[in-house]
């Protein structure tokens, strides 16, 4: 009786493709792979601190996805025979937007002046800024630049009706959310009199 040993080095045959889901949802990704013996599938997320899902597991569930949870994911697939053979997906996680700092700030009269707000969500946020309720549009001295996840306001030449309370506002196709700013004024010293009476 002659037996034969056939052994075939891991291959994944079919792995999650990338996908962009809403924090909160339930999220399953797949990995199936061939390969005799049977290859030993390992899950681990590509974060620095990325923990390894083991299991002989071609599927991994995540329930209630986080921020925290984007990023992307490695599937392993190992048998002794030979190297594993190695697939990633990317999971991308939306989520509304928060903001992580608003800076009021003081200006002298005549003088530029900036304010700040910056705020974290995916997709990126759009920002709009409001002088009580009107919305401030980059014109008559006033320039707004948003680039990525924060957005200044730029006063060119302070008068007075510039000082007063300012409100941001980011907004996604998630949520929006807003901050109030203040814009102080700045009293420069005024220099002492050299000769006193």
């Amino acid at each position: 009786q002659f037996s034969f040993v056939f052994t075939v080095p891991p291959k994944i045959s079919n792995i999650s493709s990338d996908i962009t889901v809403n924090e909160g949802s339930n999220v399953t990704l797949v990995c199936m792979a061939n390969g005799r013996p049977e290859p030993v599938i390992t899950w681990r997320h590509l974060t620095p601190t990325g923990r390894e899902f083991e299991g002989e597991e071609e599927y991994l569930e995540i329930l209630g996805i986080t921020r925290e949870q984007s990023g992307k994911y490695e599937c392993k697939a190992a048998n002794e025979v030979a190297s594993a053979d190695v697939k990633q997906v990317r999971v991308t996680v939306n989520y509304p937007p928060t903001i992580t700092e608003s800076k009021s700030n003081e200006a002298a009269t005549g003088r530029q002046a900036l304010l700040r707000c910056e705020a974290s969500a995916v997709p990126t946020p759009d920002f709009e800024w409001y002088r009580d309720d009107t919305r401030i549009n980059s014109a008559n001295g006033l320039e707004i630049k948003s680039t990525g996840s924060q957005s200044l306001l730029m006063v060119a030449n302070v008068t007075e009706e510039h000082y007063g309370n300012y409100t941001c506002v980011a907004a996604n196709k998630l949520g929006v959310t807003n901050a109030s700013l203040y814009l102080y004024k700045r009293v420069l010293p005024t220099l002492p009199n050299p000769f006193p009476g």
